[in-house]
Order: C-alpha cells, then structure tokens, then sequence
C-alpha cells in the first residue's frame, strides 16, 4: 500500500501561545497544517473545545430537519417524532459520551434544533406557542440529560468491563464515602484547565458518585438507564448542571 502525503494533514494541540512550527514532509511532499480535523465523525480542533464539531453537526441536523418539513409536513404526529428521533436526533447525539460541551453557547445551540422539531413535529411554528410545553407533551428529554445519560452509560459499561477500555491509572475507588457518594464510587480528579476538567473520565465521575445506590447496582445495561435517568434529569436542570 503506498502513502499519498497530498492526502494527509498535520493537526498541532497545544495550549501555548508560540508553538513550535515544524512542517512535516514525506517523500519530499510537505504535509498541510490543519487547525481542525474530522476523526471517527467527531471534528477536533487544535484548542480541543467542541465548538467546530457542534457547529458541523447542528448544521447537519438541520439540514435534515428541513427536508423532513419539506416531506413530512402534512404525516400524523407520530410519523414525524420517527422521523426526527431516528434521523435527526442521532447527528446531535453520536459519541456524545467523548465530546459533550460544556459552554452555554454550545448546549444552548444543540437543544435549540430539538426545540425546531418540537415545533415541526406539533406543526406549531406561532411566535406567542410554548415550545417548552411542546416538549413536556412529547416527554422528551433535553439533549444536554441524553449526554448525561450516555457518559453515564458508558461509565457503567467500562465499570463492568463491557467495553475493551480500561480505566486509566488516575481513576481510583474512593476510600472514603460521604453521604451523597454510593458504595462504587471513585475519588474525583481536579483540575483547573477546562480541556481536561470536561473530559471524559473527570467529568463523569462525579456524575457516576452521584447516583444513588440502587442504579449503579443495576445488572444490566438498560436497567441501568432505567434507573438513572431519573437522577440525572435532576442534575441536568440544577444551576451547576455546567460543572458535571
């Protein structure tokens, strides 16, 4: 198999003010320097926040959503929840576990395409309609509570050795429980850098040491996000829901 430099480019994370600027070559061809890059559908960039990847996937989800207005409009309520639960919703929601943002600006714009479809779905687009009540009436659950309901997930299944990912060295059982942590807890990792504080490991296991006992004793995988969801729709509506 040949190597086509052409195809390739170079992406450089650092947290520096005056990185280094070496320039990559390979069989005399130099390797383009990206400041953002596509891998396994999720667009990291150089600065490791989640800005270019919410942006490329709310303007996918919308585009969808719009030829489903153009096709669906005049189908029952429930063909179009279908429709948007399986075609739209999944582009907000892909690997979500890994890249779930934590600025306002972001959460805000994701929710902001369920709420466009809570009003496609009910066929209300009045500007004085309460797309909240909307929502309430097709008892979903915002966006920002399904990523927490995937870290969650994902947590469990590591825990359990369901997935080939170990825990990394610095996540450790708690040796000390307090009465809000459960008896699988794990002590918390701090951090003062957002790019490692909202990673994925930091962030979940204060989500994960809040659950009551009962859920993080479940058996399987969707007993788990049975019992979970209930909490974690709480932690998604408190005011330091940013923080988790």
């Amino acid at each position: 198999m040949s190597f086509n430099a052409t195809k390739c480019e170079t992406l450089t994370i650092t947290r520096k003010t005056k990185p280094l600027n070496h320039i990559y070559q390979v069989d005399g061809h130099s390797i383009v320097k990206s400041s953002k890059h596509k891998y396994l559908g999720v667009t990291i960039n150089k600065h490791l926040d989640w800005k270019d990847h919410v942006l490329n996937i709310t303007s996918s989800a919308r585009c969808t959503l719009g030829v489903l207005r153009q096709n669906l409009s005049s189908c029952p309520i429930h063909v179009k929840t279908k429709a948007y639960q399986a075609l739209v919703r999944p582009k907000m929601e892909f690997a979500s576990a890994a890249w779930n943002p934590y600025s306002c600006e972001q959460v805000n714009a994701l929710e902001s395409v369920q709420r466009q479809a809570a009003r496609f779905v009910y066929n209300n687009y009045e500007r004085t309609a309460s797309v909240t009540s909307m929502l309430q009436r097709f008892e979903w659950d915002s966006l920002a509570t399904r990523r927490l309901l995937n870290q969650g997930t994902m947590f469990f299944k590591i825990h359990h050795g369901l997935v080939n990912i170990p825990f990394p060295t610095v996540v450790i059982p708690s040796l000390r429980l307090g009465r809000a942590t459960n008896t699988l807890s794990y002590q918390p990792i701090q951090s003062i850098v957002n790019t490692y504080r909202y990673s994925f490991f930091v962030r979940t296991i204060p989500i994960w040491n809040r659950l009551p006992q009962p859920v993080i004793a479940a058996t399987t995988v969707s007993q788990f996000q049975t019992l979970a969801l209930p909490a974690l729709r709480d932690m998604a509506t408190t005011p330091t829901h940013q923080s988790l």
